[in-house]
């Protein structure tokens, strides 16, 4: 028997596509035009939160922190993506995140865009 790979549904790609499309929209109202492709990179190091996504209790956030992107995962304390190992997440609760620093909580939430 050969092992086949399951090709994502119709369903699953565009959710896929309008999740892509979604943290791209939020970038650009953050930190601006992308002028080239790649990692976004903020100019300021304040911390960011660019959106919460998923459903249920399979949720994710996408935040810059100290001007980097970061992806987190609910009942994951470590970033999925990214380069900082001293932030961890406590939680995600819609419309906000729960991290810590050198256990320094810190709370970020939608909405709060910077001038």
């Amino acid at each position: 028997m050969c092992a086949q790979s399951q090709e994502p549904s119709v369903v699953e790609e565009l959710l896929q596509l309008d999740t892509q499309a979604a943290l791209l929209a939020a970038r650009k109202q953050i930190v601006g035009p992308m002028l080239a492709p790649g990692p976004v990179i903020a100019h300021s190091t304040e911390n960011v939160l660019l959106a919460i996504y998923g459903v249920g209790h399979s949720l994710s956030a996408e935040v810059l922190l100290d001007g980097e992107p970061h992806v987190f995962k609910n009942k994951h304390t470590q970033a999925i993506s990214g380069r900082s190992t001293s932030y961890t997440l406590d939680r995600i609760a819609t419309p906000c995140i729960y991290l810590k620093k050198h256990e320094n909580p810190e709370t970020l939430c939608l909405g709060q865009i910077l001038p």
